[in-house]
């Protein structure tokens, strides 16, 4: 009887090769035939149920979900077949589901199957589940080995088609008559810049140089009582401004009336110079936690970042036929060919100019003496993006855990990052920060409440 009935279903015996006729007949009568439907469903992908298939006749795919909605075919199986081995083996979740391509029956066996077995027969499909998991085993890994070297060739492509055209600004005439016509950053910026940047100045010193000049003690009060920082007490002591400010908030102050000089008061203007004292106060305080970094100095990079974008959207303003040619400048290149004009350190025109690489680079393709810089003026933006309630997703972050192995965090995300290193020194320096970044902050914590003061 047990014989008409594999023979019956056409059952593929060599599937079983290695037990003898007596132990099929005795699966067979204890395992379960299921019969498909074109299309219909036998496991899907997360399921965590323990049952192994034999597919006796018609044709399985097994499909792996891509996005969502997408699927992509891993493999198509036929007569004689295993299929769910890996889910067979312990309860973890199925990593594909399997569908019918056309009518089809299968084997299924679960636990209860195998317990009431024999031990040979057991130990025949334990023996085969091995043997299936280690050809999975050897093809995943050639599998790898294949994406590795896809992964390493579009890397490549990546980065030498975002490069190709790059060329020296510095000796381009136009590029040069473009910067020349920017007005020049006060002389007193880029004394206390290369100051600061060098070590050794107190506040008092700076109090002083301030104080000798009286244009620059006009313009640090009128800033200071402006709207801008929203003080509630108006401050009339150059000497308090320079303690509430502190040497690096005194600095981004002079830098930044510097820059605000040749940024015309238009919406799209004054929310490009939010965006650059907010990465500049964001790059200050994750430097503080970076070995090897200068906070004065990133501080300095982050509210200057964003020039060569005034300088290409100034010249797009005031040639509108133009705009394709000028779309084309590395806006980033543009920049620092202008701080390089205005006789800043070359440590900041450089880290500039490389500021993009790491959306499209691994970090061996930025210059060793300014690899640090670039990666935390990254993750300032997408720490500024945490910071507005924003999330990474669809941001440039393909090399993203590269550079923050470089940081020594690569065990952190980036909302950890925020929390850990950010937030605390932004609230420390809370009362000195300009009021919209106030505001930004305080929406943050009343959002993130428990979060934050968690981080405390």
């Amino acid at each position: 009887m047990l014989e008409q009935k594999i023979e019956n279903q056409k059952a593929p015996l060599y599937a079983f090769g290695g037990l003898g006729e007596k132990e099929v007949n005795t699966l067979y009568s204890l395992a379960t035939t299921k019969t498909l439907r074109k299309d219909e469903v036998l496991f899907v992908e997360g399921d965590t149920d323990q049952t192994l298939y034999v597919v006796l006749e018609g044709e399985i795919r097994v499909v792996k979900h891509v996005h969502g909605q997408q699927t992509e075919t891993i493999s198509t199986l036929r007569d004689g077949a295993w299929v769910g081995e890996i889910g067979f083996t312990g309860k973890i979740p199925r990593m594909a589901s399997a569908l019918a391509n056309k009518p089809s029956r299968v084997l299924a066996i679960d636990k209860a199957t195998v317990n009431a077995l024999d031990e040979k027969t057991q130990l025949f499909l334990f023996k085969r589940l091995n043997f299936l998991a280690s050809m999975i085993i050897g093809d995943l890994n050639q599998r790898e080995k294949g994406l590795t070297a896809k992964n390493r060739q579009l890397t490549e492509n990546l980065f030498l088609a975002r490069t190709k055209e790059k060329s020296d600004y510095s000796s381009s005439e136009m590029i040069q008559s473009i910067v020349n016509k920017v007005p020049q950053l006060p002389v007193f910026a880029s004394t206390l810049t290369y100051k600061l940047l060098g070590g050794g100045t107190s506040l008092k010193e700076v109090s002083e140089m301030i104080q000798a000049d009286p244009s620059l003690v006009g313009l640090v009060l009128k800033t200071l009582n402006s709207s801008y920082y929203g003080f509630y007490k108006k401050i009339s002591d150059i000497h308090r401004g320079v303690v509430l400010l502190g040497l690096n908030g005194l600095h981004q102050l002079v830098i930044d009336s510097g820059v605000r000089r040749i940024m015309p008061d238009t919406p799209y203007f004054n929310n490009l110079h939010y965006h650059s004292v907010a990465i500049s106060h964001i790059a200050f305080a994750l430097s503080q936690n970076v070995q090897f970094s200068n906070p004065a100095q990133m501080a300095t990079i982050g509210l200057l970042h964003d020039l060569g974008q005034v300088v290409t959207k100034l010249l797009k303003d005031r040639n509108p036929n133009l705009h394709m040619l000028i779309d084309s400048l590395d806006r980033a290149q543009v920049g620092a060919v202008l701080l390089k004009k205005w006789n800043l350190p070359e440590v900041v025109w450089r880290s500039v100019e490389f500021q993009f690489y790491p959306e499209f680079s691994l970090p061996r393709n930025v210059p060793v003496d300014i690899r640090i810089n670039v990666a935390i003026l990254y993750l300032a933006h997408l720490c500024n993006e945490f910071l507005q309630g924003h999330t990474v997703y669809g941001l440039p972050t393909v090399f993203l855990d590269q550079y923050l192995l470089l940081l020594k965090w690569e065990r952190l995300s980036v909302a950890d990052i925020a929390q850990r290193y950010m937030l605390p020194v932004l609230i420390k320096r809370k009362n000195s920060l300009p009021a919209f970044l106030r505001e930004l902050l305080d929406e943050h914590l009343r959002a993130d409440l428990p979060e934050a003061q968690g981080q405390g």
